[in-house]
């Protein structure tokens, strides 16, 4: 069966949520392009939690929200939402763009985070490394950089060129640079507070990121992160949970296992 379509108003903020499953809830926050998608990734997480998976603002089916000017505001949208939805505590799961969220989010409120999930997460300045400014690429450069299994990268094809596609993908790069343009892809704040983070935390990444390579980004938030471990997805570049669905969901579900937070 599809996932349950849900739409919500969070503070009077239209949001798009696709869930399915039962057990504990888990929220996914989903990179650039994986909005309003529901993916071998969270169906296998939702055999085992219900799995909340919304689009950001501007992505997927949630119309832009012309407040959000920092990513510390998508993160206090996500804090409102679980407010909304009466979810004290849940999992927290976020892809790329969506762990920079994450991360941001688990920074300000880990009392609200059973276990914390980091995918190849943007969001910090590392040093010695300037993330390849994607903005300025064509689709084929795009997919080189992002992917290490080029055929993976289908999963987020575009369905059609129609015009109300060309639409949603103006609308998502316009949401998307709002708070990723300028600093590129990182909160200049952000790596020093990766030390209150207090909720238990999984790095997954993929050996072959090109964007945020393991080392030396992997590396870094391993570092600042207190008790994290660290993953490594040997035939991914930097989505594994779209290039490895399998092995990283079961990846998932052992560390929230081992926790305790199942």
């Amino acid at each position: 069966m599809p996932p349950a379509r849900r739409e919500l108003s969070i503070r009077g903020t239209s949001v798009h949520m696709l869930s399915d499953g039962a057990g504990a809830p888990l929220l996914f926050l989903h990179g650039a392009g994986g909005g309003g998608r529901w993916l071998e990734f969270q169906e296998r997480l939702a055999k085992t939690f219900t799995v909340l998976s919304p689009s950001h603002p501007g992505h997927g089916g949630s119309p832009a929200a012309e407040w959000i000017e920092h990513i510390s505001d998508l993160a206090f949208h996500y804090m409102d939402l679980l407010d909304d939805q009466r979810l004290p505590r849940v999992h927290l799961v976020g892809a790329s763009f969506g762990g920079w969220i994450a991360a941001e989010l688990a920074t300000m409120a880990s009392h609200r985070i059973a276990s914390l999930v980091l995918i190849d997460p943007v969001g910090i300045k590392v040093d010695g490394w300037i993330y390849p400014f994607l903005f300025g690429m064509d689709i084929p450069e795009v997919v080189a950089t992002v992917f290490h299994n080029p055929m993976a990268a289908l999963a987020l094809a575009p369905p059609d060129q129609s015009v109300e596609t060309l639409a949603l993908q103006y609308r998502q790069g316009t949401a998307l640079a709002r708070v990723a343009w300028n600093p590129y892809l990182y909160d200049p704040l952000l790596r020093r507070r990766l030390a209150r983070i207090a909720a238990p935390t999984l790095l997954c990444w993929g050996a072959h990121d090109r964007l945020a390579p393991l080392s030396p980004c992997g590396e870094t938030w391993a570092k600042e992160i207190q008790g994290a471990r660290l993953r490594v997805f040997a035939e991914s570049g930097h989505v594994p949970h779209l290039e490895e669905p399998e092995a990283v969901a079961q990846a998932v579900l052992e560390f929230c296992r081992s926790e305790g937070a199942s």
